[in-house]
């Protein structure tokens, strides 16, 4: 049991489901959509869960999310209550399987660096601190793909980061497109 439930094809659904419920909770919380009540809460938990399930699924899973996890934090995008829910149960889970994990400074340090970089520069483009191609460079969340391939060039082996990446956020960002059309912001 325990092996379908960290499987491959199981680990790009909790990366699919990470992405939607990652959105849907931000659309819940902070930009007015409204489903019921306590909604947005009930997405925070469930982003949160499927977080956990990967960094429980796989050693180099669980240094990518930490360090993502990591370069939110440092962005001050773990902001509301629903994050902090995602976030403490990743944060939870991961302290509670310390034991089983390995620290790869490769990874964790390749990803925590220019994520929070390139994020850096989407959050000043979104404040409109900057124009021009570095703005659209940063929003355009290329990183997500382009650093995970980067590490697969490194090693072969850390080819579920790049699979996990692509899922999560072309997920969010099918989402977020889906209610833009709508008037969510």
């Amino acid at each position: 049991m325990i092996g379908i439930l960290f499987s491959t094809p199981m680990i790009i659904l909790y990366a699919i489901l990470f992405g939607l419920t990652m959105k849907i909770a931000d659309l819940l919380g902070e930009h007015g959509l409204k489903w019921f009540k306590g909604s947005a809460l009930f997405f925070g938990v469930l982003w949160g869960i499927f977080g956990a399930l990967m960094i429980l699924s796989n050693n180099f899973l669980a240094n990518f999310f930490i360090a993502m996890l990591i370069h939110w934090t440092l962005r001050y995008r773990i902001d509301r209550l629903e994050y902090d829910i995602a976030a403490a149960i990743i944060y939870t889970v991961f302290i509670l399987n310390l034991s089983n994990f390995t620290f790869i400074p490769l990874i964790f340090w390749i990803i925590l660096i220019p994520f929070s970089i390139f994020g850096l520069i989407n959050d000043a483009a979104d404040r409109k601190d900057i124009k021009g191609f570095i703005a659209k460079l940063g929003q355009s969340q290329f990183f997500y793909f382009v650093i995970p391939f980067i590490l697969l060039l490194i090693n072969l082996n850390y080819w579920i980061i790049l699979v996990v990446s692509m899922c999560h956020i072309i997920s969010y960002e099918t989402i977020k497109y889906i209610y833009k059309k709508k008037g969510y912001d």
